[in-house]
């Protein structure tokens, strides 16, 4: 009898440990979309930065060349989230850009281009 009651604290603590392992991975399964989303759009912005600093102002049509094969994923992860629609992607991450001061939007022989803000 004692030698149950010895073993009893390590069966509790193993219980402990299983429950908080499968806890957080059921945290990490339930946010895993936003997360990708989020990835997505951060490599989004700085591949959209690098453009525009490499070559100076630039219109829709071309930044939709820029992130069209952008793709995000999550280390330890087969899950992936990949740009479908770069036109969608644009009217998502550009009013963004443009909120946060990152980039600014002006209009150049009837056309819309965009610069980075210094």
């Amino acid at each position: 009898m004692q030698i149950i009651l010895h073993y009893i604290p390590y069966v509790l603590l193993f219980a402990l440990a299983t429950a908080i392992i499968y806890a957080w991975g059921l945290w990490r399964t339930m946010r895993q979309q936003q997360d990708l989303s989020n990835m997505l759009s951060a490599k989004g912005v700085s591949k959209i930065k690098k453009a525009l600093r490499k070559n100076g102002a630039m219109t829709r049509r071309d930044l939709e060349t820029v992130v069209k094969d952008l793709s995000a994923k999550q280390p330890f992860s087969r899950e992936q989230i990949a740009v479908t629609d770069p036109g969608k992607f644009l009217d998502s991450i550009l009013p963004y850009m443009v909120k946060q001061r990152i980039i600014a939007e002006e209009k150049q022989g009837g056309k819309t281009v965009y610069r980075l803000k210094k």
